[in-house]
């Protein structure tokens, strides 16, 4: 048959089960249906077929984001962005610089300080104050996890000293010495009961957002998104942003979301239904709604991870959300009603009650079921070779795997022990990389996820400290499966997606360079030249 294109003299990495090379591919109404040698793709070259002579690049399967927010992002990056590596004084001096050329808004909102800039007991409102008095302010920590505050924003949330914390030492309100809220908003229901409460974000600023973002995406290389959070009194609204955006092509990516967190034990069941409801009614490989997503722990740098062992600077022990027969009871709930599930277990006591859920949900008969453990930060020696065994997939953002000296005052050695994912994926698991974006910024851009992944090395920073143990480096093939056909399997569509092979989408990414070809501190550098979504080019640079 003749092919409506034909790609040829290319160094195409399929990221079959074999891991097998060829020089062309032949596509057809937006699938693949041939791969192979450029002698044998002459077959399917007819009057109307066009040839594309790739020079030698690399072709690869359309790189895919395993666990991202862009809906969240279209919304946190509305505002005041404030870099991890801002040290305070530029935090505080960014925040008023915005404040001072906006004077109209109404809200100010913000994203990005490092966490560890303060104290367990967090920011203060009273710096944010001292920048504006009169109208409400809310920044996010890099993190996600926590928030920061001004008093105007708690009066009008009305959030006061009578409180109460909605899970004791995990998701809280900070205190000062007299029991007044700090400012400090620990963990989603807190965030929530200020962030949902006042209007914040604007609806034709967000649609615009998302399609930059999509742009964006494009321009990195990537097809397909694994959306894994949107709090559930955005969800509806999100989801027909997306869905709309999709639509009239101002969204060019296959979407798979969670349509909403469950950030408490409190009306689950009623949530399950729910998103059956959603998979039932958005089903498809453009936009699919199929996954249950569980936040069971918060973050290291905002000492809300769950740890077997105390933090080192007081003591302090942080519990999982959910745990035991319970976590493995919401899990099964699940499994019945169809849908997969992504756990946010950042610690190694929450990586712990998912492998513990997973056991019951094998034993119970869902072998088919997809379970991702999101992050997999701190995984204890004994547990990892359980993700193989039980098929949790294990997810991580490779951008993270670097040495940081600040986590040690807050871990101690555990601090050289940390995103084990090689010793994971040696034990038979499978690996999936994500961004975590908006949480972090160039997260997102799938060929720094590699350079970092194999390095443990912040990228175009050669003096900047290694992540221990070094042991733990994966290769650049781990790396490149984690963002194609590892994810595929994760979001249930490996039979039609992430490798390049006959009969499935003819979604692609191809490189100036071979990533298997030069050094890996180089990876960074590579060129995207053009991203192809269902046959369709949706960026050229």
């Amino acid at each position: 048959m003749n092919a409506e294109k034909v790609f040829t003299n290319g160094k195409i990495y399929t990221v079959n089960e074999n891991r097998d090379w060829a020089e062309a591919v032949a596509i057809d109404d937006g699938k693949i249906i041939f791969v192979g040698s450029d002698s044998d793709a002459k077959d399917y070259i007819g009057k109307s077929t066009e040839v594309v002579d790739l020079q030698g690049k690399m072709m690869l399967p359309g790189f895919m984001d395993g666990h991202c927010h862009p809906v969240l992002a279209a919304h946190y990056t509305s505002g005041v962005y404030l870099e991890i590596d801002y040290d305070l004084d530029t935090c505080l001096a960014e925040i008023r610089k915005y404040v001072n050329e906006h004077p109209d808004k109404k809200t100010y909102f913000g994203l990005g300080y490092a966490e560890w800039l303060f104290d367990e007991k967090g920011p203060k409102k009273e710096m944010l104050d001292a920048i504006c008095a009169d109208k409400p302010m809310l920044m996010l920590g890099s993190g996600g996890h926590e928030g920061w505050a001004n008093s105007k924003a708690l009066e009008m949330a009305g959030i006061t000293k009578d409180t109460a914390d909605p899970i004791p030492g995990f998701q809280y309100y900070g205190r000062d010495e007299q029991g007044n809220p700090s400012g400090h908003l620990m963990e989603t229901i807190p965030l929530l009961s200020v962030m949902g409460e006042l209007p914040f974000f604007d609806d034709e600023v967000i649609k615009g957002l998302l399609s930059e973002i999509s742009a964006g995406y494009a321009a990195m290389g990537v097809t397909s998104v694994a959306d894994m959070g949107i709090f559930r009194s955005m969800a509806d609204k999100g989801i027909k942003m997306v869905k709309d955006a999709i639509d009239s092509g101002k969204f060019v990516q296959r979407f798979t979301g969670c349509g909403g967190i469950i950030e408490s034990d409190d009306r689950i069941e009623e949530h399950l239904d729910h998103l059956a409801a959603l998979h039932e009614k958005y089903d498809d490989d453009r936009f699919r709604i199929n996954f249950v997503k569980i936040i069971n722990d918060g973050t290291l740098e905002s000492r809300s991870a769950a740890l077997t062992t105390p933090y080192c600077e007081d003591g302090s022990v942080v519990e999982t959300m959910i745990s035991g027969d319970r976590l493995a009871e919401i899990g099964l709930m699940a499994a019945k009603r169809g849908l997969d599930m992504h756990i946010h277990a950042l610690g190694d006591a929450s990586a712990r009650e998912s492998l513990k859920m997973m056991k019951a949900i094998r034993e119970a008969g869902y072998d088919d079921m997809r379970v991702t453990n999101a992050h997999t930060q701190m995984v204890l020696a004994e547990d990892r070779p359980l993700f193989g065994k039980y098929d949790l997939i294990a997810n991580t953002t490779t951008v993270w795997h670097y040495g940081n000296p600040d986590m040690i005052p807050v871990i101690g050695e555990r601090a050289d022990d940390t995103f084990t994912l090689k010793s994971i994926i040696d034990g038979g698991a499978k690996l999936s990389l994500g961004s975590d974006f908006p949480v972090d910024e160039y997260g997102r851009e799938p060929l720094k996820g590699i350079e970092m992944g194999v390095t443990r090395q912040l990228y175009d920073r050669p003096d900047s400290p290694v992540l221990k143990p070094e042991s733990e480096k994966l290769s650049v093939d781990d790396c490149i499966a984690g963002y194609t056909i590892n994810i595929a399997y994760q979001l249930h569509v490996e039979d039609r997606m992430g490798s390049i092979e006959k009969g499935k989408y003819a979604d692609f990414v191809i490189l100036e360079k071979n990533l298997f070809e030069i050094p890996a501190a180089e990876i960074h550098n590579v060129k995207v030249c053009e991203t192809i979504v269902e046959g369709k080019t949706v960026y050229q640079a």
